[in-house]
């Protein structure tokens, strides 16, 4: 049993899972049936804001359900068109429905509440500043005698103006008459953002897959993205970018490095009515500057179905293709299906 492959995202799981988090839930949120609820917001994003409150722990509320917000706490506000605004929300001198005072070091700006997308609190301690989720899957087929683990982390660490992302995935074959096989990548990133929907990034990686005869690629990249359009319920985003990887095939002691574009092409829709679904899907094409013909793609697909607050149960379809791996003997694609249970912090 592959324990040890998994045993560091568990450790890191139950550490963040522990950590006492304490904060004032002096935030006050006004119903379309004029009823006022008071909690700590935890975020915004998707239609959806997050609430923690002291009753009933962390709630859902659909963003078309509510009048008015007020925080004196610290945010980013996004809007769809990219801009960005930094400050505390109140409501507006005439108190109208569906409009927030954002109030900023510079000026105060009564906006509509439809314009916004996301909030984010901009917290002072470190842990405030982190979210993500933890996933674990297990299948055993008796006609065939396959056994599959799979597990993936994501951890993304969010101050003022900038996103920086540490995630992991592993997934690990055994069948009979057949070496095991496995597939497993570490990346971190770390993503400036800019108005207008623009973001610079650096990116990090090593990853590892037998079925493509990949014994180990350690890579370092940079791009820019675009956020072509994001609204409630959509994102899409483009990064264009350059990378040089070092390589070392399964058959080979000796490492080769190669120079590589970049295209990456996101997309995430999520709907937010029951039963909550979350739809997330990515293209990557690595064109080769350094061998001839050779390019190389990964497609994701990850469908999730929420169960209950914050537990779900998700789908992954995966697919890697490389049209000259550096082992000659490998295949040159390889493609899987997976399912797992998660929970998002």
């Amino acid at each position: 049993m592959p324990i040890s492959k998994y045993f560091f995202i568990l450790i890191i799981s139950i550490l963040f899972f522990a950590i006492p988090a304490y904060s004032q839930k002096t935030d006050k949120i006004l119903l379309d049936n004029n009823d006022w609820i008071t909690g700590e917001i935890k975020k915004m994003d998707y239609g959806k804001l997050s609430l923690k409150t002291s009753a009933a722990g962390t709630i859902q509320i659909k963003w078309e359900r509510i009048y008015q917000i007020k925080s004196d706490k610290y945010f980013e506000i996004g809007l769809g068109r990219g801009i960005l605004y930094y400050g505390s929300l109140d409501v507006t001198e005439n108190e109208h429905k569906y409009k927030v005072l954002v109030i900023t070091e510079e000026e105060e700006i009564e906006l509509d509440m439809n314009r916004i997308v996301e909030i984010t609190p901009i917290k002072n301690k470190f842990w405030g500043k982190i979210d993500g989720n933890v996933d674990l899957g297990y299948s055993y087929t008796k006609g065939s005698d396959v056994i599959q683990w799979n597990s993936s982390f994501r951890m993304d660490y969010r101050p003022e103006n900038s996103i920086t992302t540490i995630s992991a995935n592993s997934i690990f074959t055994e069948q009979p008459e057949r070496a095991a096989t496995t597939k497993q990548d570490i990346n971190l990133s770390y993503k400036y953002i800019y108005k207008n929907n623009l973001a610079a990034s650096g990116f990090t990686g090593m990853q590892q897959n037998s079925e493509l005869g990949i014994q180990l690629r350690a890579s370092l990249g940079a791009g820019i993205s675009k956020n072509w359009f994001r609204s409630n319920m959509q994102r899409f985003i483009t990064t264009v970018g350059a990378i040089v990887n070092r390589e070392q095939s399964a058959d080979d002691s000796e490492f080769n490095t190669n120079y590589e574009g970049l295209i990456r092409m996101e997309y995430r829709v999520f709907r937010y009515r029951d039963p909550e679904i979350d739809v997330t899907t990515s293209f990557d094409f690595y064109p080769s500057f350094s061998v001839k013909d050779r390019y190389r793609t990964d497609l994701d697909l990850k469908v999730k179905f929420e169960v209950f607050n914050n537990f779900y149960i998700g789908f992954t379809f995966y697919h890697n293709l490389d049209t000259n791996p550096p082992d000659s003997t490998a295949s040159k694609s390889d493609w899987g299906i997976n399912s797992s249970i998660g929970y998002s912090f």
